[in-house]
């Protein structure tokens, strides 16, 4: 194995699952092994993430790992997500956060006093995402991954490593971008590659027929002076072929990424962790 190209490891971490992608070589990359690891949810008054951080525990450590570089996706279960609006008067970087804060706070209450904050672009005068997460789960995290030392290089939200994954499929006119879940959609609005609007809603298995009713809904709500017809819909794990309910809106389905040896139907669901 040459040191110059060491394996990577994608993982993403679920509620209910961590899917594992292993490859190894440089530009074009193979299939090492890939794995799909389902456990019970956590129990009440127990974190949501618990169940899949035990899981991951017992999945990864440097022993297992030798040589391998490890980035990781988050389940947006995990993720609390804001549009934070641009506001003139901050003159530097810690107000920008301050700012940040105050907003997650006025939206979830005392608890966002506490979360782990990320904001997302620096453009003078756009709003910016902000991305929020319980700090127990970041420890969890760098108590299980910290052994490995700088071989874990990343941590994702799963909406970001999407977005950066579809860019190129979201023009500069308005666009929805739709990342869907086992349970959960996030649906933001884009327009001129900024974030301007974005909601989580928990859905049912028949998620695909409520999409446009759920996108007829953050439409209202935004009262937005031109539609948005256009929705970009990441969904590895629908059913293929994927059937798209007819009516106004204009769905682009990105095809996920795939190693060679992969199957892009069967093996979709593990472009989440590709994408890591």
């Amino acid at each position: 194995m040459s040191l110059l190209s060491p394996d990577q490891l994608g993982i993403a971490l679920f509620p209910q699952r961590l899917l594992l992608v292993r490859s190894s070589g440089g530009l074009r990359r193979r299939l090492v092994h890939k794995e799909a690891l389902a456990f019970a949810p956590a129990e009440a008054g127990v974190p949501a993430w618990q169940a899949a951080t035990d899981a991951l525990a017992q999945k990864v450590s440097p022993a297992a790992l030798p040589r391998a570089q490890v980035k990781l996706i988050l389940s947006n279960h995990f993720v609390h997500y804001l549009v934070i609006p641009w506001r003139d008067g901050l003159s530097n970087q810690e107000e920008e956060w301050a700012f940040a804060r105050h907003c997650f706070e006025r939206v979830h209450g005392s608890d966002a006093a506490h979360w782990k904050l990320r904001l997302c672009s620096d453009t003078r005068g756009e709003p910016r995402l902000a991305c929020a997460v319980e700090p127990a789960l970041i420890e969890t995290l760098r108590a299980h991954l910290g052994p490995l030392g700088r071989r874990y290089r990343s941590l994702q939200p799963h909406l970001m490593a999407s977005f950066n994954s579809c860019r190129a499929q979201i023009g500069s006119g308005p666009t929805w971008l739709v990342v869907a879940e086992p349970g959960l959609l996030c649906l933001a609005l884009l327009q001129d590659g900024c974030w301007h609007s974005i909601n989580r809603v928990k859905v049912g298995p028949d998620w695909i027929n409520q999409l446009p009713g759920l996108l007829e809904r953050e439409e209202c709500l935004l009262d937005a002076a031109t539609p948005c017809l256009d929705v970009v819909l990441i969904a590895p794990d629908a059913a293929r072929p994927l059937v798209l309910p007819e009516g106004k809106w204009r769905f682009k389905v990105p095809t996920p990424a795939m190693l060679a040896g992969m199957s892009a139907g069967f093996d979709a669901p593990f472009s989440i962790a590709l994408a890591a």
